[in-house]
């Protein structure tokens, strides 16, 4: 996309930095402590249906797992990350796992600048929180373009979900206590500094991106996968 002097700068990373070499290689046994990583990329691929050779694009890549997954299942495979530290290790894996090529685009959301209608699936997790609502629906809006019609396209992110009667606050004490010790802080922080938004945003912005929501469903407290596809 076209930059601008006034486009959010997503290069500017927020909470834990990826930046770091040390943090990079920590960020799987992180996740392991409280998600099964392999189990969820599986699912996403069952959950898209795409024959062998079809084109897919991953947006915040991190160390590349749903990339690799999908490489080995035999689909074409782009992937994007607004760290360069991140790429040079999914780079790496894909060398020691003699992977088919992916390519890899130093960018987020707002700057991957692949060719319209380039995919037939995109997917992302626990990346889109990293911006504003104002630039969450600029970046779905990039998504679509680069989508084929009726491509599909798998959002997993925070999403914070009141229930009847339930306050904000209480709502964000939840989250947090929803993870073990070990990362408890890194959820404090998240709700403290990071940008993640409420559903009935979430569902209109994605609406107005030019989706229609197939699925939408809550793997953890707060924590929601939505399967959509690119209208007509």
């Amino acid at each position: 996309m076209h930059k601008t002097e006034w486009q959010w700068d997503e290069m500017r990373q927020i909470g834990t930095d990826y930046s770091d070499l040390k943090e990079v290689e920590l960020y799987d046994q992180r996740m392991k402590s409280f998600r099964d990583v392999d189990l969820e990329n599986q699912e996403m691929l069952s959950m898209l249906q795409l024959p062998k050779g079809s084109a897919v694009l991953e947006i915040g890549c991190g160390t590349g797992r749903f990339s690799r997954a999908a490489a080995s299942f035999g689909l074409k495979v782009s992937a994007v990350d607004v760290s360069k530290i991140m790429l040079e290790y999914v780079q790496k894996k894909i060398s020691e796992e003699n992977l088919s090529p992916i390519i890899l685009q130093h960018a987020g959301f707002l700057t991957s600048d692949f060719p319209s209608e380039s995919f037939d699936a995109v997917v992302s997790g626990a990346a889109l929180h990293h911006l504003p609502d104002t630039w969450k629906l600029v970046a779905l809006q990039n998504i679509s373009r680069v989508l084929k019609t009726g491509g599909k396209f798998i959002l997993r992110d925070v999403v914070f979900s009141l229930r009847e009667g339930e306050s904000p606050d209480q709502c964000f004490e939840r989250f947090i206590h929803s993870f073990n010790e070990q990362v408890r802080p890194g959820a404090l922080g998240h709700v403290k500094q990071e940008f993640s938004t409420y559903d009935w945003i979430m569902d209109g912005l994605l609406t107005r991106a030019g989706f229609a929501i197939k699925s939408k469903k809550s793997v953890s407290s707060n924590f929601v996968v939505y399967l959509c596809q690119k209208d007509a």
